[in-house]
């Protein structure tokens, strides 16, 4: 029901009303509100803040109280109610999430993935009238641990890897974020952000504009970011240009053609505008085979390098297409390059 309404959704929002009426929909008005007043891609309509609702089950009340510690403590929330079902979302956004449960893991699908992605949730109180079982109340014990097992099976996952691609892909971004120095009304291109850009979601209100550009993205707007769907060795004719910051985490590796990419690069960049590349150690090719073959990161991805650089390999490409390097170093345990550099 969900995919189907979302096909057809025009408007900027969308929120899940049962049919049951357990929640108010005249209360829907106070989410979009909030969501307006205090730019939220997200507000959730809690049954358990400020306002002490009814719960017919008390132990229903307690499994809710005990799912929501649960996730804000794996995921750094501070939610009150992760399972309402008063979820207003951005359209887009939605669509985005591509959520994959057909039951009420929905619920728990939604919040772990907002929660991944680093997008805020804001909270407004809203009544809550429970049926019994005898009324048609649907949701059962078999539910609730479904949910526990929900919760614990995207905390060991990174949307589409594993925990400990997760891991690497937040360590590049701790490091770009150190240098990439945004201000308020720069724009950024992430080329290769990933089906889920990460980055996107976690600089959106430190930029003006954010755009992400991937082929395994959708083309499409929400709010500040854009996603461009697009090879990184032919994008730079669909970015507005010129952009003040453009970023590659762990791309260059994957590349047939380096320099190409960085040609695109340097068309979409003004003058003294900065690129900020990530990209393996030579020497790191055996650990992570290793690591692949035991399972613990994806396999396909590592067979996807097509070249490996040195830092000094990297700033002779660079210095090669039109690029000034102002700075290298190695991180992760040496597994790891950074380089940024300025178009000259």
């Amino acid at each position: 029901a969900i995919q189907t309404g979302l096909k057809v959704a025009t408007a900027d929002y969308v929120i899940i009303q049962h049919a049951d009426f357990e929640y108010n929909p005249e209360e829907i008005e106070n989410l979009i509100g909030k969501a307006e007043r205090e730019d939220l891609l997200v507000v959730y309509g809690s049954r358990d803040r400020d306002v002490k609702n009814y719960y017919r089950y008390p132990h229903y009340y307690w499994g809710s109280k005990a799912l929501a510690k649960m996730i804000n403590f794996l995921f750094g929330q501070n939610l009150t109610d992760p399972e309402t079902c008063y979820k207003l979302i951005q359209a887009d956004l939605m669509r985005f999430l591509h959520l994959e449960e057909r039951g009420f893991g929905a619920e728990i699908e939604i919040s772990a993935k907002l929660s991944r992605l680093g997008i805020p949730v804001g909270e407004t109180s809203i009544s809550y009238t429970p049926r019994s079982f005898e009324e048609g109340k649907k949701i059962r014990a078999k539910d609730g641990l479904r949910a526990v097992y929900l919760v614990i099976k995207y905390f060991l996952s990174d949307l589409h890897y594993g925990v400990i691609d997760r891991i690497l892909r937040l360590m590049r971004e701790k490091e770009e974020m150190g240098v990439m120095e945004l201000g308020k009304n720069d724009t950024l291109v992430d080329v290769g952000c990933g089906r889920q850009a990460h980055l996107g979601w976690r600089v959106r209100r430190r930029v003006k504009k954010y755009i992400g550009v991937d082929e395994e993205v959708e083309n499409g707007a929400i709010k500040n970011v854009e996603l461009v769907r697009a090879d990184a060795h032919n994008f730079a004719g669909k970015i507005k240009r010129p952009v003040d910051v453009v970023v590659g985490l762990a791309i260059i590796e994957h590349l047939d053609n380096p320099e190409k990419f960085l040609g695109e690069v340097k068309k979409v960049l003004k003058r003294r505008g900065r690129v900020v590349l990530t990209t393996p150690a030579p020497w790191s090719d055996g650990v992570l085979k290793l690591m692949a073959w035991f399972g613990l990161i994806d396999g396909g991805e590592i067979v996807d390098h097509k070249t490996y650089f040195t830092l000094s390999d990297l700033r002779e490409v660079l210095e090669r297409v039109g690029f000034k390097v102002t700075r290298q170093k190695m991180f992760g345990l040496g597994m790891n390059g950074l380089t940024v550099a300025e178009k000259i």
